[in-house]
This record gives structure tokens, sequence and C-alpha cells, in this order.
């Protein structure tokens, strides 16, 4: 876990972490260059928790993306699980997320379940929050092809087999992406852990120093080395078994490969059961102008389709 001042945010953070992991694990602190206050409160923690705390001092920032992969390296468990300072876990956080990769040899990332950028409803607690987002789902996991760095469990044969995060987007954002996709290009599946919760207070750590800047700097880097993921339409507006199985067939191999998958089918049609993976969607239109409807969708959607196949079988 990376730090950078925040003392508050930090102090919340550990004490979960404390009070809600219920399996052994070693926490690695990077202390980026913290200011006085931080930096004494993170010797505390180090001299309170010494069997399980290794605290490491840099004297200078180095960025988030240094700061993970000097934590990685000092590391040596099964597994290393990256870590952001501005987080809430909750109960069973972490085996459950371990439960999940555990579950199959082609998962090397998993994500928990998160807020995603929403905010807590103010009627409930942050431990009633997570327990409605996680109830009856243990062991269940749905695949994505971007993880995101706030919680990020890799597999040691992941890290063995591709190494750390490129350093070229330091100090930060998507490197969690890029990593995923060399994670992916090396046969991993990543994943959701839809049993576990951890609430995610977002861009709390670079919010103070330009987010707009550093996000930008690092998705031109990204575009440099990656193309943009395809976005690919299928419209249905005559489903019959054999469309469906074909859909359902070129759907997982377009998402397999990091594609956007959108299909649009008439509120009439029976439910298609799509892969269960983040980056696939079914929409249903009213059969009235059901041809209008998806025309208008496509013409004006903002970020436009790469591929769109009609009735699933002619691009």
């Amino acid at each position: 876990m990376p730090v950078w001042n925040k003392e508050d945010l930090t102090r919340q953070c550990l004490d979960s972490i404390f009070e809600n992991t219920d399996c052994d694990y070693r926490l690695i602190i990077i202390d980026n260059a913290s200011d006085g206050p931080t930096k004494t409160y993170l010797t505390d923690v180090k001299n309170s928790h010494p069997d399980i705390v290794t605290l490491i001092r840099n004297e200078e920032n180095i960025g988030f993306t240094k700061a993970v992969n000097q934590g990685i390296k000092a590391s040596s468990a099964g597994y290393a699980c990256v870590i952001n300072n501005d987080i809430i876990v909750f109960s069973g956080w972490l085996s459950e997320i371990m439960r999940v990769a555990e579950s199959s040899q082609d998962i090397g990332i998993v994500n928990p379940a998160n807020n995603f950028g929403a905010r807590k409803p103010d009627d409930l607690t942050f431990e009633q929050y997570a327990r409605s987002k996680i109830a009856g789902k243990s062991g269940e996991w749905v695949e994505t092809s971007t993880p995101v760095g706030f919680c990020y469990l890799i597999k040691r044969e992941v890290i063995n087999k591709i190494g750390v995060f490129d350093e070229q987007f330091n100090p930060g954002y998507f490197e969690d992406t890029e990593y995923s996709i060399r994670a992916r290009n090396a046969g991993y599946k990543s994943v959701f852990a839809k049993g576990a919760f951890v609430y995610h207070f977002e861009h709390s750590s670079f919010k103070k120093r330009g987010f707009n800047a550093f996000f930008k700097k690092s998705e031109e880097k990204f575009y440099k080395m990656h193309k943009p993921a395809q976005r690919v339409l299928f419209v249905l507006s005559k489903p019959n078994t054999a469309g469906y199985e074909k859909v359902r067939r070129k759907a997982k191999e377009f998402a397999d490969s990091g594609a956007w998958v959108t299909v649009y089918l008439k509120k009439s049609a029976p439910r298609i059961n799509l892969p269960d993976h983040t980056y696939v969607r079914p929409f249903y239109f009213g059969d009235l102008f059901f041809y209008i409807k998806v025309f208008y969708r496509v013409l004006f959607k903002k970020k436009k389709f790469t591929k769109i196949f009609w009735e699933g079988f002619n691009e």
C-alpha cells in the first residue's frame, strides 16, 4: 500500500484492514515521503503491529506505480494485493477474493466488488451498505477486461510470468489496465469477486496533484502501446435459437479479446443468455419502431461502434 500523506484516510483504511482481515497476511506499506504527522503515524503502526507490518520509507515521492513495484518486489507470498490508502475493507474481504482466485487456474487477477464511484446512501452505515452488495454471493465472480488497481489481487505465478507494473505509467493511471492486458495475453482471466466488497473514495490520492493532467499523460502513453478496445454491436430483430447461439459464441470471443459487446433486441424477444462478463450487455427496445430506435442510438452514440452485426450473422 503506497501512502503519501492523507493521514485520516490512511488511518481509516488500516483500521478496517486490521479489524476485518480473517486470514494470514503481511502488510507492506510504502511511505512515499509523507509529511511529519503521517510519517509518525505510520511508524506507530509499524511498532504496534511488528509481526504484520513492514514499513518502507522513501525520502522523496517516487510515484504510485514505482511504489507499488517496490511493495511487490518486497513480497514473497503466493498472492500480492495492491491496495490504495483511500479504501475501507469489510469482513472477510481478503479471504473471499483469495477463494475466488483459487477457484480456477485461469484466474490471475481479482478485484472485489466496489461502489464504482457511487456514494453510500445516507440511511445506511458502511457495513450495511457492504452487506447489501454481497449477500448470498460468496464464491461467485464475473469476468472483466479492466480490473481496477484500488484493490488488485495478483497470483504470484502471474508476477513470475509477466513481471511488475510498467513504470512508464508513473506516477499513476492505466498501469492496472496495461497489466491486465499482459496477463490476458499470458492466458489469465481478470474477475470481480461478487462476495467481497471494498468501498473506494475515488481519486483521493491524486485530487490535489492534478488528476486530469496525470490521467491525460498516462492515457496517451497507453494508446501508443495498445489500440482502443473494439465496440461491437449485435442487432437481433428476429431472434431465433441459431442466432442466439451464434451471438453468445461471438460475444464471448470478442469479450475475451477485450472488446465491449452490446446486443440490441426487441422487448418481446426471449431473454438472451449472454456470457457473464462486465463487457457484455443486452439492451431491449420496444417492438414499435424498433429499427428507428436502433438507428438513432447507433447514430448518436458518443462512443461509436467499430463493428455492427445485423441479426448476428452479417457484418
